[in-house]
Parts: C-alpha cells; sequence; structure tokens
C-alpha cells in the first residue's frame, strides 16, 4: 500500500498559500519531499488567474474598502473569491500517480473529494471537466497543472459561503451577475442546515482520498525546509505587488489548468 502524506497549514494570507504551493512543488520535483495531500484556508481575498490583468477583473478599490487580500495564483482562469468558509485542498505527487493526463487526474481526484463531501450527507457529484456539484450547483472547483515530473492539483469545498462577498469584489458583466450567483453555487452549510467543522470535512475527505486509492496515510506538520522555502518564495515573488499586479514578465512556466472563471477554484 502507497503512503500519502497530510499536512495541514491552517488558515494563512493568500500570497504565503500561494508561496508554500510553489514549494511543495519545488521539493517534490527534487525529490526531497513525498506524495503530499496539504489542506488549507485562506484569509479573505481574490486570487486572480495566472495571466490575468487584475485591474480588470478585480474592484481592487473595494477589496481595500472591505480588507479583502489579492494574490496571484500560479493556475490559469478566472478570479475567484476566498475567506475562511471554503477549505482548500491540494495533491502534490507524481506526476502519473493520480492518471496518464490531467483530465484523467482531474476526474479520479474530483470523484474521490465529492465521494468525500457525499459521507457528511451531501448528494455531491464529479461534473466534468473540474467541478463537484450538489443539488444542480456547484459546491466544489479545481484545478491543477504539471511541472515537470510532479502533480499539483488543488480545489476547495465550500463549506460556509455567501455568494454575494464575491460579487461585491469581483468585477462581473453586469449587476444581475451577483444575484445569479447565489443560484449557481452553494455550500455544504446551505444544503446540512449546518456548517461542519473544518476538522470533520478534512476527515471526510482524507478517508474518501485513501479508500479510492488504497494509500496509507500519516499526518504530519509541514517540514522547517518547506516552510522556509516558502518564506524564501513569498518574499522575492509571490508575496510582491510586483507579482500580483503582473508589472513585470513571469518567468514560471506550467502547464495550463482547467480552472472555471468566476466561482471558487
Amino acid at each position: 500500500m502507497s503512503v500519502l502524506r497530510v499536512i495541514d497549514t491552517g488558515l494563512r494570507p493568500p500570497r504565503w498559500n500561494i508561496a508554500m504551493t510553489a514549494a511543495l512543488a519545488e521539493l517534490h520535483g527534487a525529490g526531497e519531499i513525498p506524495d503530499t495531500l496539504r489542506f488549507q484556508r485562506f484569509q479573505p481575498c481574490v486570487l486572480a488567474g495566472r495571466n490575468q490583468d487584475i485591474r480588470r477583473e478585480v474592484r481592487l478599490d473595494r477589496c481595500r474598502q472591505k480588507g479583502v487580500a489579492t494574490a496571484r495564483r500560479v493556475t490559469g482562469g478566472g478570479a475567484v473569491y476566498m475567506d475562511a468558509g471554503i477549505l482548500s485542498w491540494e495533491i502534490v505527487a507524481g506526476r502519473r500517480r493520480f492518471g496518464a493526463d490531467l483530465a484523467e487526474a482531474a476526474e479520479k481526484i474530483c470523484t474521490a473529494v465529492a465521494d468525500g463531501v457525499a459521507a457528511l450527507g451531501v448528494p455531491a457529484r464529479f461534473c466534468p471537466p473540474n467541478a463537484i456539484e450538489a443539488e444542480g450547483r456547484k459546491i466544489s472547483g479545481a484545478s491543477g497543472y504539471f511541472e515537470g515530473a510532479t502533480l499539483v492539483y488543488e480545489g476547495t469545498v465550500l463549506v460556509d459561503f455567501d455568494p454575494r462577498d464575491m460579487a461585491e469584489v469581483l468585477r462581473l458583466p453586469d449587476a444581475k451577475e451577483g444575484a445569479a450567483l447565489a443560484h449557481r453555487v452553494t455550500s455544504i452549510a446551505a444544503i446540512l442546515g449546518r456548517a461542519p467543522a473544518v476538522g470533520e470535512v478534512q476527515r471526510a475527505l482524507i478517508a474518501s482520498i485513501s479508500d479510492c486509492f488504497d494509500l496509507r496515510i500519516t499526518s504530519e506538520a509541514p517540514l522547517d525546509r518547506e516552510l522556509a522555502l516558502a518564506e524564501r518564495l513569498h518574499a522575492v515573488e509571490f508575496g510582491t505587488d510586483r507579482f500580483v499586479l503582473g508589472e513585470e514578465p513571469q518567468e514560471i512556466s506550467r502547464e495550463p489548468s482547467g480552472d472555471a472563471a468566476r466561482l471558487p477554484a
């Protein structure tokens, strides 16, 4: 039975979270860390897609007024809103561990996540290419990329989410779009009538991923070298306004993802 390490970096600023993802991918590619499932949560923020003009997609003035931070993902797709009510997960693993290509990895991983959400009493199901739906509305989205021999696949579970928070800070096509979001997204809390504890959701996802892929789970703390590299990458790249605002060419090359615009990734 193969082993999957699980770490939880908790609730953090968004730019640090992005830097930690890049650190895990770099260290995994160098053979310094094992295949890893990481849980994380974001302080209120907007994450722009890798190649977006953040000024065209995000109401930066509204973000400043509301104390909503900004960051830029290493994956493509549209701008998304994140806060503490959204549980984010990511798998950093061998390129072919979960499928021959990104589409197969998406189907297998998202199906496992959907099964975990379903174990909480939510009628969740995988919806190609990279989403999970419940009662006809999106409750999770995902995206990923390959970096050398490493797969990075990440997504969310909307545990307790108010779409009006998203509508306030994104530049949506028209005034009606904000109200329409409520008919396109949902959360575990909206369906169950209660918001389960983050730990409860994490345990359900871990159990499902373990069962689906026949993995032995080991729960560990992040390594010092992972945290140190994340801090360095945050300082020199991902945490800088220069990177987030797109004020210089972005040199890191990653294969494109199938991220879904406008909804939590």
